[in-house]
């Protein structure tokens, strides 16, 4: 059976989607015996090998290479380092070359991601070589891996030695480094040249150095926080800068937790010591969190894994760390159109620290390792079948969606030709190759590209700004109508060339519903992405000082004092950071509201008085509000007076009522002061 299991696992990563191969895995998938697949009614199935120790190693890092394999390493100390290069299209258990670190450094527990120009493996800092098992410190080593040739070779030293380090892609293909023992006190930046530098004005001694979450943001920056919810912006040109972004709460928080970024500027945070789970919204300037659904049950050093179709899996887990008490072996799927969890199949094995979790091209995902130290030693790994591989309902695979053909590379901002063939496409999406460790992805993400079709032709709209696709490389999948992914292919967004600063703003115009200007202009264009818009205000006529920035408009002048007349231009700024041109300048008055509102009855009827606003420009108008219940009410009359008599009203009823003055353009002011009378 293992034999066939392999056999079938290799037609479905290779894509294979003959009718005798769909029924060979579905009748794996009914058997559930040990060694086969075992299903959950529709849940999707789990492929878990009979030999527990077939990998060679406890696969404690994982990443996708641009080839499709998966490069594996995980050996803690001593001399014999090792690392593993596995052909998925060759089954669970086979397809393996165990070779070698012949760099004399050790790559335990360090950081890795692809170089997003030549797809290869960045392996930044590690342990320290040394005899004593006991002994805990970082180096500043760096290693590349070569996918062509398998090799592993040094690279330049980092500045500082890191150990449990973080890295990220950034939108020039650098790459950020942060965090790590021995490294606490400054980030640095890998250059594409593979030279490094300190960025000396962004300290972060005062954030926990232990694998930070770090993502860059929709303005370009990095977005991050550490195991105790400490939140930071990190601006990482030339010596860099770094800004306080508030707190999460610490029931959300946890070095055992995991996260990804499941759309663009959007992040799920779960696991941990709580069932709870948070999204982190960075579509504004200031980060804002909140809770979503909770999960089945505790699960520290669970897995979060970013599908095809926009769900977050989580996989592995235990109520108490590391440790063989409340273990949670069910795949677990978020749904970001609900906040809600589901409980789906069931794997075979625990997976706790040190376990990773990988997206593979064929949609299912790879859940390995766990241990040194720990209760298993877990040289092995299990393939998680989600359900949308499935017939809604049973354990039939469902017939999937194809690519024949896409480009190999694509630029910011390109539209591109695919050929589906014969498929019916209701989406298009992207995923980021993984680079998985200590339960953190460190550069997947995942987006929804826009397209047209004619047929089997679709003309596919790439991603427009370079922050919510990072160079580099990405599974993109078709899925249809019922939600069934194609394989995916492996493409590359290419490190865009910044040829110019973003265009020159169309604005601003004006409205104030409420005596706060509101300020709307036209989008600028950028080769790369505009990142956000600079707002200048001055009460002189003239172009200002930055007040605020902005992801867009329109924009609230919360800070404008009513009387006080304001001159506003606008700038934008790519994600690179370059700022075009200003907009025209224009004026708008903050209007007072109106004063000294004063109300007496006249023949039992209410009547209210005025003084007569001096800031509208034009005729002003009056609107008056009416309630009986103490607050701002709703309309009752317009006026150009500062009289009015209120014709309607019933005795012994006591009415509160309020003003506020616009002009024939519709700005207007905040409300007066609110009157109470009480009629006889």
């Amino acid at each position: 059976m293992v034999t066939k299991e392999l056999s079938i696992q290799s037609r479905f990563a290779r894509g294979f989607e003959s009718t005798l191969w769909l029924g060979l895995l579905a009748a794996c998938v009914v058997l559930g015996a040990s060694g086969t697949a075992f299903a959950d009614n529709g849940l999707g199935s789990w492929v878990t090998p009979t030999s527990k120790t077939f990998w060679g190693l406890i696969p404690i890092h994982a990443t996708l290479t641009p080839d499709g394999r998966v490069l594996t390493y995980g050996v803690k100390s001593g001399g014999s380092l090792i690392y593993d290069v596995w052909d998925p299209a060759s089954g669970l258990t086979a397809g393996h070359i165990l070779l070698p670190n012949q760099t004399q450094t050790n790559i335990f527990c360090g950081a890795q991601v692809l170089l997003p120009d030549s797809g290869q493996v960045f392996l930044a800092g590690g342990k320290l070589l040394d005899p004593d098992p006991n002994l805990v410190a970082g180096v500043a080593y760096t290693n590349v891996f070569n996918f062509s040739d398998n090799s592993l070779t040094r690279g330049n030293d980092l500045k500082r030695p890191r150990y449990y380090a973080t890295t990220t892609t950034l939108v020039n293909g650098e790459v950020y480094i942060q965090g790590g023992l021995n490294g606490e006190d400054f980030p640095e930046v890998r250059d594409t040249t593979g030279n490094f530098r300190l960025l000396t004005n962004a300290p972060t001694s005062t954030y926990w150095w232990d694998y930070p979450r770090d993502y860059v943001a929709p303005d370009g920056r990095v977005f991050g926080y550490d195991s105790k919810g400490q939140m930071f912006y990190v601006s990482t040109g030339g010596l860099g800068s770094i800004a306080s972004a508030g707190k999460l709460s610490p029931t959300y928080t946890a070095l055992t937790a995991s996260a990804v970024m499941y759309q663009p500027g959007k992040i799920l945070q779960f696991g941990g010591k709580w069932k709870g789970a948070i999204v982190i919204d960075l579509t504004a300037m200031t980060p804002k969190w909140q809770a979503t659904g909770n999960m089945s049950s505790v699960r520290q050093w669970v897995n979060a894994t970013v599908l095809p179709d926009g769900r977050v899996l989580a996989t592995g887990g235990s109520a108490t760390a590391n440790q063989l008490t409340g273990v949670n072996n069910a795949a677990e799927i978020w749904n970001p159109n609900t906040g809600t969890w589901t409980l789906a199949a069931t794997g075979a094995i625990a997976r706790l620290y040190h376990s990773t979790a990988l997206l593979l091209p064929d949609a299912s995902v790879l859940v390995g390792g766990g241990g040194a130290p720990g209760p298993l030693t877990n040289k092995n790994a299990e393939i998680y079948y989600p359900p949308y591989l499935y017939i809604s309902g049973g354990n039939t695979l469902a017939p999937r969606p194809s690519i024949v053909s896409a480009p190999a590379a694509l630029d910011i901002g390109q539209s591109f030709a695919m050929d589906v063939g014969t498929s019916v496409v209701s989406r298009v999406t992207l995923v980021k190759t993984g680079a998985v460790t200590h339960s953190f992805n460190m550069d997947q993400r995942f987006l929804e590209l826009p397209f047209t079709a004619v047929g089997g032709a679709l003309t596919v709209s790439a991603p427009t700004r370079a922050s919510d696709a990072p160079p580099g490389y990405y599974l993109l999948f078709v899925l249809d109508g019922q939600g069934v992914p194609s394989v995916g292919k492996i493409i590359k967004i290419n490190v865009q060339a910044d040829s110019s600063a973003p265009s020159q703003p169309v604005g601003p115009t004006f409205t104030m519903p409420s005596g706060k200007p509101v300020l709307s202009w036209t989008a600028s264009t950028d080769d790369i992405g505009v990142a956000g818009y600079i707002i200048h205000r001055s009460t002189d006529g003239t172009v200002g000082a930055e007040i605020a920035r902005a992801l867009g408009g329109p924009w609230t002048d919360t800070s404008a004092i009513a009387g006080n007349t304001y001159t506003y231009a606008i700038e934008a700024y790519d994600v690179a950071g370059n700022v075009g041109l200003a907009s025209s300048t224009a004026s708008i008055t903050a209007y007072r509201a109106p004063a000294n509102l004063t109300a007496t009855l006249v023949n039992g009827h209410p009547q209210l008085t005025w003084n007569a606003s001096t800031d509208v420009v034009g005729t002003a108008t009056y609107t008056v509000y009416r309630s009986i219940k103490g607050v701002l009410g709703g309309k009752v009359a317009s006026t150009t007076a500062t009289t009015w008599l209120d014709p309607s009203i019933q005795s012994g009823t006591k009415y509160t009522y309020g003003l506020r003055v616009s002009d024939s353009a519709g700005l207007t002011s905040a409300p007066s002061a609110l009157v109470t009378v009480t009629t006889p």
